[in-house]
């Protein structure tokens, strides 16, 4: 788990749905002084909600939770119980019973949760890797989903935060939900300037190609556009995919369908870095 610096400022934390009054929501109420939001919270910053109210819902109660959490620095993170059922939104994804607790051995954290995690992941979505993603048996613990990378994102994990073990573990709680935080690309954050020409200001369509090209080693332009495309990450319009790679090749941020080291520059610092930093993480 990243630590994360004291001095970063906490982000705002909701309990939404049944867990605003449910008495599970007290222990997080006292631990990272979360408040309770009778319907969409009003700005940036997490809420948490029992994984089964959302797979309960309808699908326009579903979507009303899908657009609020892709606005940049919002964050929906549903959190056990959950039912037993595949989900179709955000994408698939379903929650399967555990035979057995799973292990952390290098997160105390997530140690200290384990015995009481009852389900596991399926779903072809974003790992989150810095908050203890998947445990030692590689099975799904923590996953998001965002529809551009400059969305906020929708998360779920198995950890059952709201146990009482954590009144033993609360900075840890906060850091990891800090963390999260950080992933949704909280557009309010201070930046540093980005190293490129002045009369080249990258969009955010630009960005989403630069962290499409970090996904895997591509062997041309027309390989990497054509993978756009089929991303299951990302979702870009094809002319103008073509468009904002030949931009940022002719501004020399990209070569031959890879980042450039004045291309990783701009993205390390960009809001989008956390990200950048996930996918190459993951890169094959």
């Amino acid at each position: 788990m990243s630590i994360i610096n004291g001095t970063i400022p906490q982000p705002a934390i909701w309990l939404g749905s049944s867990l605003a009054s449910h008495r599970r929501g007290r222990i997080l109420k006292t631990t990272v002084n979360a408040q309770p939001a009778e319907k969409l919270p009003p700005g940036k910053g997490i809420c948490l909600v029992f994984g089964s109210d959302f797979q309960q819902a309808n699908d326009a109660g579903q979507q009303e939770w899908i657009n609020w959490s892709q606005a940049p620095g919002r964050v929906l993170l549903l959190i056990p119980p959950f039912k037993s059922l595949e989900c179709t939104l955000p994408k698939d994804w379903e929650a399967r019973r555990r035979t057995e607790p799973p292990t952390a051995k290098d997160n105390n954290f997530l140690m200290s949760l384990a015995p009481e995690v009852q389900s596991e992941l399926k779903g072809q979505w974003q790992i989150a890797q810095s908050l203890g993603g998947t445990w030692d048996d590689l099975s799904l613990c923590t996953i998001y989903y965002r529809q551009h990378s400059y969305s906020g994102i929708f998360a779920i994990t198995c950890l059952p935060l709201w146990s009482l073990v954590v009144l033993d573990w609360a900075s840890a709680l906060q850091e990891w939900l800090s963390e999260l935080d950080r992933l949704a690309g909280n557009t309010s954050a201070v930046s540093e300037p980005i190293a490129t020409p002045p009369t080249f200001l990258p969009s955010a369509h630009h960005f989403t190609v630069l962290l499409h090209l970090l996904t895997a080693s591509f062997p041309s332009d027309a390989a990497a556009l054509a993978a756009l495309q089929q991303s299951s990450i990302f979702s870009l319009e094809s002319t103008l995919a073509a468009q904002c790679l030949r931009e940022l090749q002719t501004h020399n941020l990209v070569s031959e369908a890879h980042l450039t080291a004045a291309g990783h520059q701009i993205l390390a610092q960009s809001h989008y870095a956390p990200y950048a930093e996930e996918l190459e993480a993951l890169a094959p």
